[in-house]
């Protein structure tokens, strides 16, 4: 069952962190980190077993107060509600399906699915750190190895893994609300999409690096 008294806490702790983490690193990369802890939790909790009922909250929360934070950036700067739009709606999915699980009979697949898509965003916060944290030394070759694994990494599990789950448990799916099918179609396009443009950053990487040093 959904409760609130589970969400609000987390929304403030995620909150709390971003204030303690802008001490040290900007912005970004704060919120990045964020990300990265949420992933590292939510894999961690489900390989072990633990209460997911509770993990499943803190996944929501988490959401939660990305979507905020979203929202929060675009009203401070306008020109940012382009970049971020795709983001927002997978967000509201996310929350949507999250929830959903709650009182599904499939919920033990939802969240099985749910592990794959945060385990393919590892390399994605990993990549985005180095980035941020090594650009402004010229460290290419480190940059574009990363970018390069990020796109092996992201792409087996956004494409090829989730896929074939999603395959296994077509019943399930089928079964679920109508609106559920759409969301997950909709999510694993917004992962095509990503793996697509990973592919044109690799390959513009290949071209520069020939010409490093």
């Amino acid at each position: 069952m959904f409760n609130l008294g589970y969400i609000i806490p987390i929304v403030m702790s995620c909150h709390l962190l971003l204030l303690e983490l802008v001490k040290y690193k900007k912005e970004e990369v704060s919120i990045n980190i964020i990300h990265f802890i949420h992933a590292l939790v939510f894999i961690f909790c489900h390989n072990y077993n633990s209460d997911m009922v509770y993990t499943t909250h803190i996944s929501i929360g988490f959401y939660t107060y990305d979507l905020i934070y979203l929202c929060t950036t675009i009203i401070k700067d306008k020109s940012k509600a382009r970049q971020n739009v795709g983001y927002i709606l997978h967000h509201v999915i996310t929350v949507n399906i999250l929830c959903y699980s709650l009182y599904s009979l499939y919920s033990v697949s939802i969240l099985h699915a749910f592990y794959t898509l945060e385990m393919s965003n590892l390399m994605l916060y990993i990549s985005y750190h180095i980035h941020k944290e090594h650009k402004e030394h010229k460290n290419y070759k480190l940059i574009y190895a990363t970018d390069f694994i990020q796109l092996i990494w992201y792409s087996y599990h956004r494409i090829i893994k989730i896929l074939l789950f999603c395959f296994k448990i077509k019943n399930e799916i089928l079964d679920t609300h109508v609106s559920i099918p759409i969301m997950v179609f909709i999510i694993y396009l917004m992962g095509m999409s990503w793996s697509y443009n990973l592919v044109l950053k690799n390959i513009k990487n290949f071209k520069s690096y020939k010409t490093l040093k």
